[in-house]
């Protein structure tokens, strides 16, 4: 089976051609954001064995549960990546919690950067798997008398028509899903941004958005140099049962690509990861946040 975590020539060229479109300015402002659930952990990068009805992921601060509807599975790969990125971006510069996924197949995939509907069919597959799943996040503190979290479903109603083998063939109105107002309120409060160039750059392979993500996370508030050993860093980035080949040789590669567009001043060193305080990962001007608008309607009437 092919390895998505590799990084192939076409994504090293997508890179070369995104920092030389920089250097001349040629590059939208085009920006993403992410909520910090999935900056922290990565979601399964295959699918996982045995299709368990939950999926749990813990780290030093937080400790995430994810529980899958009945009828699908837990979300993976890097269509879920990009749906969850898609979803958290038109919640923080729309302000709502209803997200258009436009009149056709077709419309959806072009919204996420992929051209071709038929190529992308998973993208359908994880889109249901995760408005239909729940969350649930455990925020540790130093003191045990203090508890606090979050848990609620993605997704409070979805109405959508995707006919995969005919992307192009449109329906009447727009298919929309209306998150749950607990779930968009904590995108909306804990997003941090992303450069959409990158993203469409790393949109096949789930290591390298999780690796990019994590890095513009770390960095987006860092005063100091952080350091600590690299084993930890691909614990939480290795996120399934793949999870021991996530070796510090592919993570040099994808760092280095990185490193091409955005100057993040990180390296690996004798077992240890090292970051210290960089640039932004998006140095261009943010849109303004104005408070969330909630629909509570229970359907989804056009």
């Amino acid at each position: 089976m092919h390895d998505k975590s590799m990084i192939n020539k076409s994504t090293a060229l997508k890179v070369i051609d995104l920092m030389v479109r920089k250097k001349f300015q040629e590059l939208p402002d085009d920006i993403a954001f992410c909520s910090n659930i999935f900056m922290i952990f990565g979601l399964p990068t295959h699918r996982l064995k045995e299709n368990p009805a939950f999926w749990i992921k813990k780290s030093n601060s937080y400790d995430l549960v994810i529980t899958r509807d009945p009828k699908c599975e837990i979300p993976y790969g890097c269509y879920a990546r990009m749906n969850q990125i898609f979803i958290d971006t038109e919640v923080r510069t729309k302000n709502t919690n209803v997200i258009d996924v436009g009149r056709s197949f077709r419309d959806y995939t072009q919204k996420l950067g992929y051209k071709d509907g038929k190529a992308n069919k998973g993208l359908a597959k994880q889109l249901l798997n995760y408005v239909t799943s729940s969350i649930k996040l455990d925020i540790k503190d130093s003191n045990p008398s203090h508890v606090s979290g979050i848990h609620t479903v993605v997704a409070k109603a979805w109405d959508f028509f995707f006919d995969v083998p005919n992307p192009e063939q449109l329906t009447l109105f727009k298919g929309k899903i209306i998150l749950s107002e607990d779930y968009a309120r904590y995108i909306h409060d804990h997003s941090v941004p992303l450069d959409m160039n990158m993203i469409r750059c790393f949109k096949r392979n789930p290591l390298a958005l999780d690796f990019y993500r994590f890095l513009a996370y770390r960095n987006n508030a860092l005063n100091k140099t952080i350091s600590f050993p690299d084993h930890l860093l691909f614990q939480q980035l290795g996120t399934d049962q793949e999870a021991v080949k996530v070796t510090r040789n592919r993570l040099k590669k994808i760092l280095q690509l990185i490193q091409m567009y955005w100057p993040v001043n990180a390296k690996f060193e004798d077992g240890f990861f090292e970051l210290r305080p960089s640039p932004p990962a998006v140095q261009h001007r943010l849109p303004s946040k104005t408070p969330i608008t909630i629909t509570n309607k229970n359907d989804v009437d056009n």
